[in-house]
């Protein structure tokens, strides 16, 4: 998805216009970074909220899929992939702390 990228500077002039387009249900991201290149995105309140549910959703079906096969899931990965489906962390990043969990590193 190509999306528009405003400057640091730009942003912060253009932050009043882009939460009125937000409030209009705009849902388009709007970029911001350096020279151009996106370093974070803004999106409405509404789409990160559809996100993190997508993401929940994903973890509650992968754990009721690891107990229809007769499996249980520790704790402690357990907290990791919920750090996951919060955004905390990202899907590489979950991946490599349950396998050093697990000694799969």
């Amino acid at each position: 998805m190509l999306i528009e990228t405003l400057s640091v500077r730009e942003a912060r002039e253009q932050l009043p216009r882009v939460l009125e387009r937000f409030r209009q249900g705009d849902r388009t991201p709007v970029g911001v970074g350096s020279h151009r290149k996106t370093e974070a995105v803004m999106v409405s309140v509404e789409v990160f909220d559809e996100l993190t549910a997508e993401r929940a959703q994903s973890l509650t079906e992968a754990m009721a899929s690891v107990r229809a096969e007769g499996l249980t899931v520790g704790t402690d990965a357990e907290a990791i992939m919920e750090r996951w489906a919060r955004g905390e962390i990202s899907t590489p990043n979950m991946r490599e702390l349950v396998r050093r969990l697990y000694g799969a590193a």
